[in-house]
């Protein structure tokens, strides 16, 4: 099973007056990065949604979004201080006729002095809290994962499509290597020989050399090696999450074996003098370049 590290997933829900939505959004990340936004009189539910995502989510930034509407559920409550406001007023009434001033109460001044309102939060019992939007909670995480197995699914689809040309490439790079060793071998050979017109050489020292250098120029083992890490990818592909594939570990594992492609490729391209391998080598490349830009989105 292959997700996606992106996804997104929206519930809402009316509890008694309040109306209550949840939004989860997850991105690419490297790691496990929770941000919970809420009011913050729901700040306490960040630690029991952190601990649910955590048992689902391994990898990718995850933003949670709770937005609260309604009297019950409302984060603050304005409690009106008349005892305050009377005495400001009393204050106000006091100067202005030891001033001979004119006395004007109005109301929306009055409303600005500290103390006059004060804001209250209502009394929550956080277990009760949780136990009232954990469904709601539940329900969010269980539409973003079918999102992210969607999603998953067809960046399955494509990693296949790239491995397969890239066996084939693979492929036709092997069906080249005979070829291309013996033309060097014959090339080597024709120039020794050419040399040796002026020069005393030791034949048997000449084969061993020409044997060595040929060697080194040899891609058997490379291509031998890029075929394995393209059935391992395919393995961990297929892997269904459990056993000796954890599941947090797919995304990584598969970046891994595309760094171990590169190398191959990379060393494949370097060795040989082939113009045809070079070209192959080139596609090679790319496909294993678009391999791993799509490895980046796995979780």
């Amino acid at each position: 099973m292959i997700r996606s590290m992106t996804g997104y997933a929206s519930h809402r829900e009316q509890i008694d007056d309040a109306r209550i939505t949840l939004e989860i959004k997850t991105l690419n990340h490297k790691s496990h990065d929770v941000h919970f936004h809420s009011p913050r009189l729901f700040a306490m539910l960040e630690m029991p949604v952190r601990e649910r995502l955590k048992k689902q989510i391994r990898r990718g930034r995850v933003e949670v979004s709770l937005r609260v509407a309604g009297s019950l559920f409302s984060s603050e409550m304005v409690q009106p201080k008349v005892d305050v406001a009377r005495q400001y007023l009393q204050a106000a009434r006091t100067i202005a006729s030891e001033l001979d001033l004119p006395f004007e109460p109005r109301v929306e001044i009055l409303l600005t002095q500290a103390g006059v309102l004060e804001l209250e939060e209502p009394e929550i019992d956080p277990g009760q809290l949780w136990d009232r939007l954990k469904d709601l909670v539940d329900r969010a995480i269980q539409d973003l994962l079918a999102m992210k197995e969607n999603e998953g699914a067809r960046l399955k689809s494509e990693l296949e499509s790239i491995l397969n040309r890239m066996e084939e490439l693979n492929r036709q790079i092997q069906s080249l290597r005979s070829a291309v060793l013996q033309e060097y071998r014959d090339k080597m050979l024709s120039r020794i020989a050419e040399w040796n017109q002026n020069l005393e050489l030791d034949p048997a020292r000449v084969l061993q050399e020409v044997a060595y250098y040929t060697d080194r120029s040899d891609i058997q083992e490379e291509t031998a090696r890029l075929d394995s890490h393209i059935q391992q990818f395919r393995e961990i592909l297929n892997a269904n999450g459990q056993d000796d594939t954890p599941y947090d570990a797919i995304g990584r594992r598969l970046d891994f074996l595309c760094q171990e492609m590169f190398r191959e490729v990379n060393t494949i391209g370097s060795k040989s003098s082939s113009l045809a391998i070079t070209r192959l080598t080139l596609e090679l490349k790319a496909a294993t370049e678009q391999l791993r830009e799509q490895v980046q989105n796995i979780e």
